[in-house]
């Protein structure tokens, strides 16, 4: 027995109606945190909370989070949101499920206050055990259990577990009791019993709650709903809604084509409003954020602004609801087989019914405990399965299926199918007219099994003509035996583990067990045919190989945005080791070679890199900063999201306060899954083979270590400087990539379509950043221990390793013993910088590195290791002499080439904090410092003083005498007298 899934429409969860609701009835962002206790206490009241239900809560907002999120592994997307509700940092561990949800109670009009992983409580279960006997039994133990959201509401506290649609399918079906769905509302009694005790409600919520067009516009609406954007003029609303006004409502872009555009390029930090009377782009979508302008936000799409509505007041808006036609469904053909076996549920009851017998009319069924039998008829189990209150559980046979049982139909068999259709035509057209019957060579028997499938088919001929199709030849099946097939399994499933034996070695396993068992054996073929069915990559190779050979997922869900919205909105940050040797030279006019590390950071939307650092040092916190130094130093403004591995420098402290201060959330990628980062990935193979295999010392020949010659060897090769390697980059990425190169994603330049993207969406003024002192010091490096702590001592200073620091300030009284933040500068080892109780900056000089203060940190630490060594040998020695000695001699390849870098970067102002004059005799001059002092000389390059580089062309556009230029391009690599790089 069949059914045909009948069209309805699915039932909106009783979370969703709220929100609905509520939405209508309170302004977006219109909640506030509570201003102090008190009020909080008043809410109590309102509320009617129990004393256990106040101290769960208030435990909860100074514990949480009080677990780390899980999702490093699994295909979790981590995140740290910055709240704006909260002011603070919100820990998610689902970016399709958790971090939707924390994004709307962020900015709706009912949440007050949100907590992510509160409070764990223990929850008493019924647990249920089934012996082998087939006695059950029952016993009660409480279950340690820690929910994923709270949220402080008007109308009263609510906890919230989030999970898929699938994960909340299976676990009814693990567990009938406990997860149950009524009316489109998935339900978990025991937990709703226990929190309905503290007088909290609880909510199971499922993916499919989230309306994805909503959390994509509120991120568009991320810039103008900040306490600090830029108001929205009074005569600006009218200019809009003079517009929108005539006609009731309008699309975006045919608004957008009314307003004013200014020539002052997009990255400048000017503020230059429309004329009066005018409005711009960013005036638009501020208006959607005041509700000056009404869209409905769970249906329209701000980042298409030729589909997206606006209209003039909310009654346009119902109206455009009313007038607009029902939502295409893409859906597939689903087939619902009823017969024996198949489980189904009854709607509001917990258990699970399987069907054990259907005779004629009747359908009979029991409890998957057996202890409930009963029978229905089939009219009253159709009934009940088109009113719902029915749910089949198993027997769905989707298109997929369907289409695995149709079988492939030759020519030749269509052919031979028509002439048996024309033939039984013939003779029965020939039978009516009591005429003599065509000749033909097929038996009577034949010829009446040909009628029988034709009237089984029905009156339709090309139905009948497909029943005549010649079936498919027997002896084709299965020549091995269910034993044998077995005995494979057994083996090969058995040798899934880490030493992954030869398929070989398991053959010869099979033939002697197959001898032991009385087995029929079969061909080596067969067995290597059948064996791979069972191999296991994950088991015998690891996650990480059986994830390359995982095929492609080109998209994930329907309503995924795959790579972002608009510039600036996700920005990839990563790293690479370069497949090419470098030389540096050290102190002691030693030439070092190295593979240096590249740190790009690249705009998921538009494909452009917007700033890169090139380091002769593994990848650390500083690599991060410098390149997000790099990226605001060049174009003024700063992300929405940052998306990243799981790197140590990722998750550093250092890094998420840049972040938390500067409103940018970071996604962490699920680890050891390099397809979450296919953008920034691709662009890493591709700077490779179009430039990096092309240069003088590309390691492509190590490849193949064992038949390598000196000939070929890159170690031997002539290879290039630091400086040379980075303008080559610089000239690539910048020039050759962003403005050159046609992307296939959107058949533009990144930059062209960078630049239009910013004209018909708006610049979102509110997202620029200004690399000024301020900026800089928020990107240094705090020190390590302590949790980036220091004791201030009123005659020493703060210690920070084996050196004290001092500055004037430490001498009030009020600092002696006070704990205050330090950070120091990874370029200037004689100053760190400490925050004072009252939040003013203290610079911090040490009066024993001043001497030592071209020294970056690295170089110090391997220094400081040496010292360490040489002190042990002579106790007696004083430490200030051994380090000058130390200092003096050749240094660790690794820590003497970081010079290179801070020597690259320190004239552009990305390196150290402040570029103090210095005398020769007071510093260590690097010969690094006096390579790029020679090629700057040779190569008659001018630091720019009151013009900078602009995106459009060189030398076009002013700025500030103080201000830096917006290209590091130094050198241009034509102009080499060496050699030829290429």
């Amino acid at each position: 027995m069949s059914f045909e899934l009948p069209v309805t429409v699915l039932p909106l969860s009783k979370y969703q109606q709220n929100e609905i609701k509520w939405a209508v009835e309170h302004q977006l962002g219109s909640a506030h945190p509570f201003l102090n206790e008190n009020e909080l206490f008043e809410a109590f009241e309102a509320w009617g909370t129990p004393p256990r239900g106040r101290t769960y809560i208030l435990e909860s907002r100074i514990k949480a989070p009080t677990r780390s999120p899980k999702g490093m592994h699994g295909g979790n997307v981590r995140g740290l949101y910055v709240s704006r509700k909260m002011k603070r940092v919100l820990l998610t561990e689902s970016g399709r499920v958790e971090f939707p949800a924390v994004v709307r109670a962020d900015f709706d009009g009912v949440t007050r206050e949100i907590y992510c992983q509160p409070m764990q409580v223990e929850i008493p279960m019924l647990i249920t055990r089934r012996r082998k006997d087939g006695t059950q039994t029952e016993y009660v133990h409480t279950v340690p259990y820690t929910p994923d959201i709270l949220r402080l509401t008007l109308y009263g506290p609510l906890v919230e577990e989030w999970k898929t649609e699938e994960e909340l399918v299976n676990f009814s079906k693990r567990y009938s009791n406990r997860f149950v769905k009524l009316d489109g509302t998935w339900h978990c009694p025991e937990r709703e019993a226990y929190f309905r005790e503290l007088g909290i409600t609880y909510c199971v919520r499922s993916s499919e709650d989230h309306r994805s067009l909503f959390h994509s516009n509120i991120q568009r609406l991320w810039a103008y709903l900040k306490p600090n954007s830029m108001p929205l003029r009074e005569d600006s609303v009218q200019a809009i809604q003079k517009i929108v006004g005539r006609r009731g409502m309008m699309s975006v872009l045919e608004l957008n084509s009314h307003a004013y555009h200014h020539n002052a390029p997009w990255w400048e930090d000017v503020e230059l409003p429309a004329p009066q009377g005018q409005f711009t782009v960013d005036d638009v979508v501020a208006a959607i954020a005041d509700q000056r302008l009404f869209i409905d936000l769970d249906t329209e799409d701000l980042t298409n602004p030729g589909s997206a509505i606006v209209c003039s007041s909310a009654k346009q808006l119902e109206l455009l609801k009313l007038q607009r036609p029902p939502p295409h469904t893409t859906c597939e053909y689903v087939e619902m087989v009823v017969d024996v076996g198949t489980e189904f549920a009854f709607r509001g009851q917990p258990d699970t019914f399987v069907i054990t017998a259907m005779p004629f009319g009747k359908i009979f069924y029991r409890n998957t405990a057996s202890t409930i039998f009963e029978e229905l008829s089939d009219t009253q189990f159709k009934n009940g399965f088109y009113h719902g209150d029915i749910n089949l559980l198993s027997s769905i046979k989707t298109t997929r299926e369907l289409l695995a049982a149709c079988r492939y139909i030759r020519d030749k068999d269509v052919d031979e199918a028509n002439c048996r259709f024309e033939l039984v035509q013939s003779i029965l057209q020939a039978r009516a007219g009591q005429q003599p019957e065509p000749q033909h060579v097929q038996s009577s028997r034949t010829i009446q099994r040909w009628m029988k499938l034709m009237r089984d088919a029905g009156e339709s001929h090309s139905q009948q003509i497909l029943a005549l199709v010649p079936g498919r030849r027997p002896g084709r099946g299965p020549q091995v035996s269910t034993q044998t097939l077995s005995l494979i399994a057994e083996i090969v499933q058995g040798a899934n583990n880490p030493i992954n034996p030869l398929t070989s070695s398991l053959f010869d396993t099979f033939l002697r067990l197959a001898g032991e068992r009385d087995i029929k054996l079969c061909s080596r073929p067969t067995f290597y045919k059948h064996a791979v069915e069972f191999r296991n990559i994950k088991d015998t190779e690891g996650a990480r190989r059986a994830y390359s050979l995982e095929p492609a997922v080109w998209y994930l869900y329907r309503n995924d945005r795959v790579h972002g919205g608009w510039p600036f909105h996700r920005v990839h940050i990563d790293h690479t080791q370069l497949d090419i040797i470098i030389k540096v030279q050290g102190y002691g006019g030693r030439y070092y070679k190295l593979r240096p590390w590249l740190t790009v950071v690249m705009d998921e939307t538009t494909r452009e890199v917007l700033a890169m650092y090139l380091a002769s040092h593994h990848p650390s916190s500083v690599s991060c900063m410098m390149a997000i130094r790099a990226m605001v130093a060049i174009h003024r403004r700063v992300p929405d999201i940052i998306v990243v591995d799981n790197g140590v420098e990722f998750r550093a402290w250092a890094f998420r306060k840049l972040c938390l201060l500067n409103g940018i959330h970071v996604e962490y990628r699920p680890a050891h899954e390099a397809r979450f980062g296919a953008v920034i990935e691709r662009l890493f193979g591709r700077t490779n083979t179009e430039l990096i295999h092309e240069l003088v010392g590309n390691t492509k020949a190590l490849k193949h270590v064992r038949e390598l010659t000196k000939s070929v060897d890159p170690i031997r090769a002539d290879h290039l400087s630091f400086v040379e390697l980075h303008c080559l980059l610089e000239h690539y990425f910048f020039r050759q990539y962003n403005r050159e190169t046609i992307h296939p994603a959107h058949d533009f330049t990144p930059e062209q379509y960078a630049n239009g993207l910013f004209g018909s969406m708006g610049r979102r003024p509110e997202r620029l950043c200004a690399y000024n002192m301020q900026f800089k010091l928020q990107s240094l490096i705090p020190v390590y221990g302590n949790n980036g702590t220091r004791t201030i001592d009123s005659r020493m200073g703060v210690h920070v390793g084996r050196f004290w620091y001092w500055a004037d300030e430490f001498k009030a009284a009020q600092y002696k013993g006070r704990k205050v933040e330090v950070y120091q500068d990874p370029w200037d080892v004689s100053v760190v910088y400490a925050v004072l109780p009252n939040g003013d900056w203290c610079r911090c000089i040490s009066a024993l590195l001043m001497q030592f203060r071209a020294l970056t940190q690295i170089e110090l630490r391997f220094a400081l290791y040496k010292v360490r060594l040489r002190l042990k040998s002579a106790p007696t020695a004083e430490f200030d002499a051994v380090l000058s000695e130390v200092l003096e001699e050749s240094m660790t390849p690794a820590a003497e080439a970081t010079g290179v870098s801070q020597d690259f970067y320190k004239p552009y102002g990305l390196a150290a904090i402040v570029s103090r004059p210095t005398e020769e005799k007071d510093v260590i001059t690097s010969p690094a410092q006096l390579t790029l002092m020679r090629a700057m000389e040779e190569h008659k390059y001018v630091a720019p003083t009151s013009a900078k580089v602009s995106r459009a062309e060189p030398g076009q556009g002013t700025c500030k005498s103080d201000e830096k230029p917006r290209r590091f391009e130094m050198v241009d690599f034509k102009t080499i007298k060496t050699r030829d790089p290429l």
